[in-house]
Protein backbone atom coordinates (compact mmCIF):
# COMPACT_ATOMS: atom_id res chain seq x y z
CA UNK A 1 0.00 0.00 0.00
CA UNK A 2 2.80 2.49 0.77
CA UNK A 3 4.27 1.83 -2.56
CA UNK A 4 0.63 2.77 -4.29
CA UNK A 5 0.72 5.85 -2.56
CA UNK A 6 4.30 6.94 -3.37
CA UNK A 7 3.27 5.75 -7.18
CA UNK A 8 0.45 8.30 -6.96
CA UNK A 9 1.89 10.84 -5.67
CA UNK A 10 4.88 10.21 -8.53
CA UNK A 11 1.69 10.49 -10.98
CA UNK A 12 0.25 13.81 -9.13
CA UNK A 13 3.70 15.48 -9.31
CA UNK A 14 4.53 14.88 -12.95
CA UNK A 15 0.75 16.04 -14.16
CA UNK A 16 1.00 19.20 -11.52
CA UNK A 17 5.15 20.33 -12.88
CA UNK A 18 2.98 19.92 -16.18
CA UNK A 19 0.03 22.49 -15.46
CA UNK A 20 1.81 24.62 -13.77
CA UNK A 21 4.86 24.89 -16.67
CA UNK A 22 2.38 24.63 -19.72
CA UNK A 23 -0.69 26.14 -18.60
CA UNK A 24 -2.60 23.50 -20.08
CA UNK A 25 -5.24 21.54 -17.86
CA UNK A 26 -6.64 18.83 -20.33
CA UNK A 27 -5.78 15.41 -17.58
CA UNK A 28 -5.74 17.46 -14.76
CA UNK A 29 -8.81 15.77 -13.24
CA UNK A 30 -6.93 12.57 -13.73
CA UNK A 31 -3.83 14.23 -12.09
CA UNK A 32 -6.42 15.20 -9.11
CA UNK A 33 -8.10 11.65 -8.89
CA UNK A 34 -4.71 10.10 -8.29
CA UNK A 35 -3.66 13.15 -5.46
CA UNK A 36 -6.49 12.32 -4.03
CA UNK A 37 -6.62 8.83 -3.70
CA UNK A 38 -3.04 8.54 -2.51
CA UNK A 39 -3.95 11.08 0.10
CA UNK A 40 -6.85 8.94 1.12
CA UNK A 41 -5.08 5.73 1.13
CA UNK A 42 -1.86 7.76 2.68
CA UNK A 43 -4.33 9.19 5.67
CA UNK A 44 -5.47 5.36 6.27
CA UNK A 45 -1.91 4.51 6.78
CA UNK A 46 -1.11 7.10 8.84
CA UNK A 47 -4.06 7.04 11.41
CA UNK A 48 -3.45 2.88 11.54
CA UNK A 49 0.03 3.65 12.18
CA UNK A 50 -0.90 6.50 15.07
CA UNK A 51 -3.51 4.49 16.83
CA UNK A 52 -0.94 1.68 18.12
CA UNK A 53 1.35 2.31 21.09
CA UNK A 54 4.60 1.33 19.65
CA UNK A 55 7.36 3.64 18.50
CA UNK A 56 7.01 5.62 15.94
CA UNK A 57 10.24 6.03 14.00
CA UNK A 58 11.42 8.81 11.81
CA UNK A 59 9.85 7.49 8.86
CA UNK A 60 6.19 7.89 10.14
CA UNK A 61 6.56 11.29 10.88
CA UNK A 62 7.90 12.28 8.10
CA UNK A 63 5.45 10.53 6.26
CA UNK A 64 2.80 12.81 8.39
CA UNK A 65 4.93 16.17 7.13
CA UNK A 66 4.16 14.76 3.85
CA UNK A 67 0.40 14.23 4.55
CA UNK A 68 0.02 17.55 6.36
CA UNK A 69 1.37 18.94 3.41
CA UNK A 70 -1.14 17.85 0.75
CA UNK A 71 -3.76 18.69 3.21
CA UNK A 72 -2.66 22.01 3.16
CA UNK A 73 -2.55 21.97 -1.04
CA UNK A 74 -6.22 20.38 -1.18
CA UNK A 75 -7.67 22.96 1.16
CA UNK A 76 -5.96 25.78 -0.72
CA UNK A 77 -7.15 24.40 -3.96
CA UNK A 78 -10.95 23.40 -2.81
CA UNK A 79 -11.31 27.28 -1.99
CA UNK A 80 -9.37 28.85 -4.70
CA UNK A 81 -8.84 26.29 -7.48
CA UNK A 82 -5.25 27.27 -7.60
CA UNK A 83 -3.35 25.25 -9.56
CA UNK A 84 0.61 27.18 -9.21
CA UNK A 85 0.84 26.31 -5.08
CA UNK A 86 0.62 22.61 -6.15
CA UNK A 87 3.51 22.73 -8.56
CA UNK A 88 5.87 23.13 -5.52
CA UNK A 89 3.91 21.22 -2.67
CA UNK A 90 2.54 18.13 -4.59
CA UNK A 91 6.41 17.18 -5.54
CA UNK A 92 8.06 17.92 -1.98
CA UNK A 93 5.46 15.54 -0.07
CA UNK A 94 6.34 13.10 -2.91
CA UNK A 95 9.66 13.65 -2.30
CA UNK A 96 9.32 13.42 1.52
CA UNK A 97 7.01 10.15 1.34
CA UNK A 98 9.41 8.76 -1.05
CA UNK A 99 12.53 9.09 1.38
CA UNK A 100 10.33 8.27 4.37
CA UNK A 101 9.33 4.59 3.18
CA UNK A 102 13.32 3.99 3.44
CA UNK A 103 12.82 3.95 7.11
CA UNK A 104 12.06 1.12 8.53
CA UNK A 105 8.79 1.57 10.92
CA UNK A 106 4.82 0.58 11.64
CA UNK A 107 4.23 1.88 7.40
CA UNK A 108 6.36 -0.51 6.13
CA UNK A 109 9.27 1.21 5.07
CA UNK A 110 12.59 -0.28 4.55
CA UNK A 111 11.40 -3.62 3.59
CA UNK A 112 12.17 -5.59 0.41
CA UNK A 113 9.30 -4.90 -0.96
CA UNK A 114 9.52 -1.43 -1.03
CA UNK A 115 12.94 -1.59 -2.12
CA UNK A 116 11.93 -3.51 -4.75
CA UNK A 117 9.28 -1.03 -6.27
CA UNK A 118 11.66 1.66 -6.00
CA UNK A 119 14.41 0.04 -8.05
CA UNK A 120 11.59 -1.04 -10.43
CA UNK A 121 10.41 2.51 -10.70
CA UNK A 122 13.94 3.83 -11.07
CA UNK A 123 14.72 1.08 -14.17
CA UNK A 124 11.13 2.39 -15.71
CA UNK A 125 11.23 6.10 -15.32
CA UNK A 126 15.09 6.44 -16.96
CA UNK A 127 13.90 4.27 -19.84
CA UNK A 128 11.17 6.05 -20.29
CA UNK A 129 13.43 9.75 -20.16
CA UNK A 130 16.39 7.74 -22.09
CA UNK A 131 13.61 7.40 -25.05
CA UNK A 132 11.95 10.45 -24.78
CA UNK A 133 15.60 11.87 -25.46
CA UNK A 134 15.60 9.55 -28.38
CA UNK A 135 12.40 10.84 -30.23
CA UNK A 136 14.23 14.88 -28.90
CA UNK A 137 17.37 13.70 -30.84
CA UNK A 138 14.70 12.40 -33.81
CA UNK A 139 12.92 15.75 -33.88
CA UNK A 140 16.02 17.93 -33.48
CA UNK A 141 17.38 16.14 -36.80
CA UNK A 142 14.08 16.67 -38.52
CA UNK A 143 14.28 20.16 -37.79
CA UNK A 144 17.54 21.07 -38.64
CA UNK A 145 16.72 19.08 -42.61
CA UNK A 146 13.42 21.06 -43.03
CA UNK A 147 15.66 23.94 -41.66
CA UNK A 148 18.38 24.40 -44.37
CA UNK A 149 15.89 22.74 -47.19
CA UNK A 150 13.50 25.97 -46.22
CA UNK A 151 16.77 28.02 -46.61
CA UNK A 152 17.56 26.09 -49.81
CA UNK A 153 17.11 27.52 -53.40
CA UNK A 154 16.67 23.94 -54.52
CA UNK A 155 14.54 22.35 -51.28
CA UNK A 156 14.40 18.82 -52.09
CA UNK A 157 11.35 16.34 -51.66
CA UNK A 158 11.94 16.82 -47.48
CA UNK A 159 10.66 19.79 -47.76
CA UNK A 160 7.05 17.99 -48.13
CA UNK A 161 7.44 15.40 -46.08
CA UNK A 162 8.68 16.38 -42.76
CA UNK A 163 6.55 18.38 -40.77
CA UNK A 164 6.58 21.93 -40.62
CA UNK A 165 9.18 24.07 -38.32
CA UNK A 166 6.75 25.35 -35.47
CA UNK A 167 5.46 21.73 -34.78
CA UNK A 168 8.46 20.28 -35.03
CA UNK A 169 9.66 22.81 -32.30
CA UNK A 170 6.58 22.23 -30.23
CA UNK A 171 7.01 18.68 -30.32
CA UNK A 172 10.55 19.38 -29.22
CA UNK A 173 9.41 20.88 -26.12
CA UNK A 174 6.73 18.45 -24.99
CA UNK A 175 9.40 15.68 -25.56
CA UNK A 176 11.52 17.82 -23.07
CA UNK A 177 9.75 18.49 -20.48
CA UNK A 178 8.58 14.74 -20.00
CA UNK A 179 11.98 13.32 -21.06
CA UNK A 180 13.78 15.45 -18.30
CA UNK A 181 11.14 14.67 -15.85
CA UNK A 182 11.23 10.98 -16.10
CA UNK A 183 15.08 11.25 -15.99
CA UNK A 184 14.58 13.87 -12.69
CA UNK A 185 11.97 11.56 -10.59
CA UNK A 186 13.96 8.26 -11.82
CA UNK A 187 17.03 9.93 -10.09
CA UNK A 188 15.18 10.88 -7.23
CA UNK A 189 13.36 6.97 -6.66
CA UNK A 190 17.48 5.53 -7.36
CA UNK A 191 18.12 7.76 -4.44
CA UNK A 192 15.62 6.21 -1.90
CA UNK A 193 16.51 2.65 -2.95
CA UNK A 194 20.13 3.61 -1.90
CA UNK A 195 18.74 5.25 1.53
CA UNK A 196 17.13 1.57 2.17
CA UNK A 197 19.28 -0.69 0.65
CA UNK A 198 23.01 0.39 1.85
CA UNK A 199 21.42 3.57 4.41
CA UNK A 200 23.04 6.04 1.97
CA UNK A 201 21.41 8.06 -0.87
CA UNK A 202 24.59 7.78 -3.26
CA UNK A 203 27.42 5.69 -2.97
CA UNK A 204 31.14 7.10 -3.27
CA UNK A 205 32.51 3.81 -4.53
CA UNK A 206 34.24 3.94 -8.27
CA UNK A 207 31.67 1.46 -9.67
CA UNK A 208 29.09 3.44 -8.67
CA UNK A 209 30.50 7.09 -9.66
CA UNK A 210 31.24 5.01 -13.01
CA UNK A 211 27.63 4.72 -13.44
CA UNK A 212 25.97 7.39 -11.98
CA UNK A 213 28.16 10.66 -12.90
CA UNK A 214 27.21 10.06 -16.83
CA UNK A 215 23.62 10.12 -15.53
CA UNK A 216 23.77 13.43 -13.59
CA UNK A 217 25.80 15.17 -16.65
CA UNK A 218 22.81 14.32 -19.09
CA UNK A 219 20.34 15.81 -16.20
CA UNK A 220 22.58 19.21 -16.32
CA UNK A 221 22.43 19.42 -19.59
CA UNK A 222 18.52 18.60 -20.54
CA UNK A 223 17.89 20.98 -17.29
CA UNK A 224 19.82 23.89 -19.15
CA UNK A 225 18.27 23.39 -21.96
CA UNK A 226 14.53 22.81 -20.52
CA UNK A 227 15.71 26.30 -18.53
CA UNK A 228 16.57 28.04 -21.66
CA UNK A 229 13.21 26.75 -23.17
CA UNK A 230 10.88 27.80 -20.82
CA UNK A 231 12.80 31.54 -20.78
CA UNK A 232 12.23 31.58 -24.15
CA UNK A 233 15.59 32.56 -24.95
CA UNK A 234 16.44 29.31 -27.06
CA UNK A 235 13.84 28.09 -29.58
CA UNK A 236 14.44 27.27 -32.73
CA UNK A 237 17.63 26.14 -34.36
CA UNK A 238 19.62 27.03 -31.38
CA UNK A 239 17.20 24.22 -29.61
CA UNK A 240 17.37 21.74 -31.96
CA UNK A 241 21.61 22.06 -32.12
CA UNK A 242 21.66 21.97 -28.40
CA UNK A 243 19.65 19.13 -27.78
CA UNK A 244 22.38 17.24 -30.34
CA UNK A 245 25.17 17.83 -28.19
CA UNK A 246 23.10 16.59 -24.93
CA UNK A 247 22.52 13.31 -26.75
CA UNK A 248 26.21 12.83 -26.06
CA UNK A 249 25.63 12.55 -22.58
CA UNK A 250 22.64 10.15 -23.22
CA UNK A 251 24.91 7.82 -24.73
CA UNK A 252 27.72 8.09 -22.36
CA UNK A 253 24.71 6.92 -19.64
CA UNK A 254 24.32 3.74 -21.64
CA UNK A 255 27.72 3.11 -22.47
CA UNK A 256 28.46 3.23 -18.88
CA UNK A 257 25.29 0.82 -18.00
CA UNK A 258 26.11 -1.79 -19.94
Amino acid sequence: MLALVVLLYLISSIGHLYVMLTGRKKLFNFVLVCLISGFVVHGILLASAFSLSEDKGMGVWFSGISWVILLFYLLLYAKYKEIAFGGFAVPVAFVIEGYASTFPGLLGGGSSEIEGYLLKGHAYLAVLGMAAFFLLMFTSVMYIIQSSQLKSRRPGAWLHRLPALNVLDDLGHKILYFGFAFLTFSLLLGSMWARSKHGTFWSLDPFSLIRTWPLGLTWLAYGLLLICRITRSWKGMRSAIFSMFCFVCVILSLLSHF
